[in-house]
This record gives C-alpha cells, sequence and structure tokens, in this order.
C-alpha cells in the first residue's frame, strides 16, 4: 500500500462561536485559541474535502505525495479515499482501523476497542484542543509557511508518546479557527503532512462512505500496516 493512515484533530470549517474577536494586530491568547477551536468543530456533523498527504522519511531525499478525497462523520468516523494510481480505502473509528485495496482485492482490520489514551496513531476522532492538553503541552505562536494562521505546536507530556512521536503541529486559519494542515513528526525524524482543500460541511456524505463495508470473500489480515509499508 503507498499511503499513511492518519486521524485529524479536526477538519471542521466553520466560523467560529461564542468568543469575542481579538483586538486587531493583537495575537490572541493560547486560552481563545483553544476556545474557539473546540466550539466551531462542536458545529459540523458532518465534512469532505481534498487533501494531499506528503510523507517524508529522515533517511530518504525525495517525498512521498499522494492525494485523494476525506469524509468525516463527527466522531463516528472518518474516511480517506485515495486517487489513482493509489490502491488504498482507509476507514477508521474509534473501535477499528480498516483498510482495502479495491484493485488488490485485499483488505486489513484491526480491531482496537474504545481508545482510552491519546496514542498518535488515533488523534483526531472528535478529539478536542482542551483534550488534548492533557496529554500535550501547546504552545502557539505565528506561521510564515502558511499566510493567514496560526501556529501550534503540541509536545507530548508522557514517556510512552514521547518514544514515538516527536510533536504533532497545526496550522489553524485564522477565521474559521480549525486546521489548514496537520503534521505528525516521528521520533526517527519521519513526518507526515496532511494539507486540507476547500470543505464541504453538514453535507450527506456518500453511501458508500457511511455504509462502507469490506466486500465480503476477500482475504482480510488482522493487522493495520500502513506506518510499517512505507519503505520507498
Amino acid at each position: 500500500m503507498k499511503a499513511a493512515a492518519l486521524l485529524l484533530p479536526l477538519l471542521l470549517a466553520l466560523p467560529a462561536l461564542g468568543a469575542q474577536a481579538p483586538v486587531a494586530g493583537a495575537p490572541p491568547s493560547l486560552k481563545e485559541v483553544v476556545e474557539r477551536f473546540d466550539a466551531a468543530q462542536a458545529q459540523v456533523q458532518t465534512l469532505q474535502c481534498p487533501f494531499t498527504l506528503t510523507l517524508r522519511r529522515a533517511l530518504l531525499k525525495t517525498p512521498t505525495v499522494t492525494k485523494g478525497t476525506l469524509y468525516l462523520q463527527g466522531s463516528d468516523f472518518v474516511h480517506f479515499a485515495f486517487q489513482p494510481p493509489e490502491d488504498l480505502i482507509l476507514h477508521l473509528t474509534p473501535k477499528a482501523l480498516t483498510s482495502y485495496s479495491p484493485g488488490a482485492k485485499q483488505g486489513e482490520l484491526l480491531k482496537i476497542g474504545i481508545i482510552r489514551n491519546a496514542d498518535r496513531k488515533f488523534l483526531g476522532l472528535g478529539q478536542k484542543l482542551s483534550f488534548l492538553s492533557e496529554y500535550f503541552q501547546i504552545g502557539l505562536g505565528e506561521s510564515r509557511d502558511v499566510p493567514g494562521t496560526w501556529f501550534l505546536t503540541l509536545l507530548p507530556r508522557r514517556m510512552a508518546t514521547r518514544k514515538r512521536m516527536q510533536a504533532l503541529n497545526l496550522w489553524v486559519d485564522r477565521e474559521t479557527w480549525l486546521p489548514r494542515q496537520v503534521q505528525w513528526i516521528e521520533r526517527s525524524g519521519d513526518s507526515w503532512l496532511l494539507e486540507l482543500g476547500p470543505l464541504k460541511l453538514n453535507q450527506p456524505l456518500p453511501p458508500a462512505v457511511t455504509g462502507f463495508k469490506l466486500p465480503e470473500g476477500i482475504p482480510v489480515r488482522n493487522e493495520f500496516s500502513f506506518f510499517a509499508t512505507r519503505k520507498k
């Protein structure tokens, strides 16, 4: 498989509600960013958007870039449909991780039970920044790389997470107060950058997405191997 499995801290883009707007030219406080991010998230039930996923391996010079469409339904699931030549669909819920290669007619299914921690594999399925702040130290700054955003760096607090992960970075839109880009940086130096395109909000998702199931009769392995499959 030639794709990465990622969950977003949030993929929602409605105008922020609740808190007063900051004074023009003055940066908001971290508390305000967290509150606005969480409030905007709560307003969206479904979304659909194009994405670009860039994987950089520490030992390789050339990054791998894939594209596709992402679908999210509340905290029920996030679904990645990759464009050709990628042969991969990912469907992730709090209880199971599923991948399917239509061309190869093969699947993987890993049942994981209810997620109770903030492991980087499962970050973002309906989780709020206020929740993630229990597991990560959050820093706020400005971003020159992505104009019109605030830059948040989340550094893991717990030793178990620090052994696997250096940081989770978010580029938060200054108008919508939700992510434009999300980046995971592994302890090894490998990184996964997810760039989000225009969002369609609170519209019905395709039945093939909401009712996604692995086809009957295909070989299914009881594993979930994206993080181990990127060797090129």
